[in-house]
């Protein structure tokens, strides 16, 4: 396991898979974390195979920073942002935050919605993971620019009347794309990376979330644990499903954003649930796993091309396992 550090050369697209055509579609944003797949060729001019990767995430000065999980909340319209972390309600059967708000004398009726974005590493270790509440400032952890560009008719080689538009880059000032890799990889190289195949410089790196994922996690029968997704996540929820393979959870609550649309050249198209997603899930079964796992089900092996591809061996499916406070 290991993390690899790439700075780019330039600002960079990462395209989502809704249709974009000028004259059409004139506007195409930009998603991050983007699909594990737009690095799988990462080095490839080096001769390196593959990678297996299993998350994405941004260092900027210095500190490692993961998706947002999807069940924080936050109070709306605010900038400066009290991340609320929901605790399992037993008689409800789902996550629940107390609607009132007390301090002193002070009562306030909270009004909540879905928080989105970054929190830091250690936010996540020494809060979330926790399930204590806890402040994020959020920074610029990397610009946005927009491009406007015109369709071209190449057989007149003329621009096409009202076909403009526009598309966002992401520049990364101070700040580091991070891959937490399962290769081993010892030396810097260059390779192309994004939409456009800008160069980057890619390194390895040290951090304290390697030793975090390392940590062995005691599984007890009937105890409830929270599975943190750093992957797009594409499994059969609605039955039993296996962490590594071989201890059986039962997913009682899903928190996730909006799915998504995820392919690649000569791959199907899966509608995954995005990183950052979060399962409760219940033991049916004592074991011991470590906090970085994967997700299986029935569901994780797809047919194409008269061949099986298993999401499992390229990094799918991964995330962080967590115990839940009873």
């Amino acid at each position: 396991m290991k993390l690899l550090e790439l700075t780019p050369e330039d600002a960079l697209t990462f395209g989502s898979l809704k249709n974009f055509t000028a004259g059409e579609s004139h506007y195409q944003q930009t998603t991050f974390p983007p699909p594990i797949m737009r690095f799988f060729s990462l080095g490839k001019e080096q001769g390196l195979k593959p990678l297996k990767i299993a998350g994405v995430f941004i260092k900027h000065q210095e500190e490692l920073f993961l998706p947002l999980p999807a069940d924080c909340l936050k109070k709306r319209k605010e900038k400066t942002e009290k991340i609320y972390v929901p605790k399992w309600d037993e008689e409800l059967k789902r996550p629940f935050i107390e609607p009132f708000e007390r301090e002193k004398d002070k009562v306030e009726l909270l009004n909540l919605e879905q928080a989105e974005g970054f929190c830091s590493f250690s936010d996540f270790r020494e809060h979330y993971a926790k399930g204590e509440n806890f402040e994020v400032k959020y920074k610029e952890i990397f610009q946005e620019e927009e491009r406007v560009g015109v369709k071209l008719n190449y057989d007149k080689r003329v621009s096409e009347d009202r076909h403009l538009y526009s598309r966002i880059y992401l520049r990364f000032k101070n700040s580091h794309i991070v891959l937490l890799v399962e290769d081993d990889i010892n030396k810097a190289f260059f390779s192309t990376v994004g939409g456009e195949r800008k160069y980057a410089k890619i390194k390895p790196a040290e951090d304290e979330l390697i030793n975090f994922l390392k940590e062995s996690v005691d599984i007890k029968r009937d105890k409830l644990y929270k599975f943190y997704s750093t992957t797009h996540l594409y499994a059969d929820l609605k039955s039993e499903i296996k962490l590594n393979g071989n201890i059986k959870f039962k997913v009682e609550w899903v928190s996730s954003l909006p799915p998504e649309w995820v392919s690649g050249y000569k791959k199907p198209f899966l509608y995954m649930l995005r990183p950052g997603t979060v399962l409760w899930l219940r033991a049916l079964e004592d074991g011991m796993c470590e906090r970085l796992c994967q997700v299986s089900s029935g569901s994780e092996v797809i047919k194409y091309n008269g061949g099986t591809k298993d999401l499992l061996k390229r990094g799918w499916n991964s995330g962080i396992l967590l115990e839940v406070g009873q």
